[in-house]
């Protein structure tokens, strides 16, 4: 427990300023549109605010370092690689709970204050929206939760490919990932894959989503076990 406690406060400490800056620049956009909204909405276009999408990028960008700026010390702690990952994990599921946490409130905390002021001119962008009009406090949470669990995930699949194989290997890697959406397209395969999505529940697609992201962290944690101290 204590091993536990201290990995992450470590975890916690590594990244708090990136955390304070960039939760102080995205409620500082938000507090700005409010305020354009307020006084000139009337003679300018409508705004969409968007909390979720940012934390997302954020998540991921930051897991993508993660290796990089803790492994190597948390190993000359004497932390064995097994237990390095089950830190990690832990501390990723309270952080993606934390983040969903912020971003439901602060969109409670827009909606309540359109509706007092009577603004008509902004508009939320949620993934929640696509599977229906419920907004429940609870619903958003979870989802978010496990939708930052799949970003910190997939950014950390990313930073072990880079630690492991070097800067080619990682860049090859992303131009693999970036040929899927392209093939896709070009050979239609998305029309059967949006059928599919519509046909399937929410919860379905969340619990298929956290199911994925547990077995991408599994496959990670394996990955890791034959990582060289130093990366490639």
């Amino acid at each position: 427990m204590n091993t536990v406690k201290g990995s992450f406060y470590i975890l916690f400490q590594s990244y708090k300023k990136k955390n304070i800056i960039f939760w102080s620049i995205l409620f500082s956009i938000v507090l700005l549109t409010f305020f354009i909204d307020t006084f000139f909405g009337q003679y300018l276009f409508s705004f969409a605010i968007t909390i979720s999408i940012p934390v997302y990028i954020f998540y991921s960008s930051t897991a993508s370092k993660l290796l990089n700026n803790t492994l190597p010390y948390f190993l000359k702690l004497g932390i064995s690689r097994t237990q390095y990952m089950v830190n990690v994990g832990l501390f990723f599921i309270c952080w993606s709970l934390a983040g969903a946490v912020i971003i439901t409130c602060t969109h409670k905390v827009i909606t309540y204050f359109t509706a007092l002021l009577k603004i008509k001119e902004i508009f939320i962008i949620h993934p929640i929206y696509f599977f229906g009009n419920s907004t429940a406090f609870i619903d958003t949470v979870a989802l978010d939760t496990v939708l930052l669990l799949f970003a910190l995930t997939s950014g950390l699949l990313l930073n072990i490919i880079f630690y492991r194989f070097g800067t080619v290997g990682g860049y090859s890697f992303i131009g693999l990932v970036c040929l899927i959406p392209i093939t896709m397209v070009i050979f239609e395969w998305y029309t059967p894959l949006f059928e599919l999505f519509s046909k399937v529940s929410a919860i379905t697609i969340v619990s298929s989503l956290l199911v994925f992201s547990v077995l991408l962290y599994f496959i990670i944690s394996l990955a890791l076990r034959k990582a060289s101290v130093n990366p490639a």
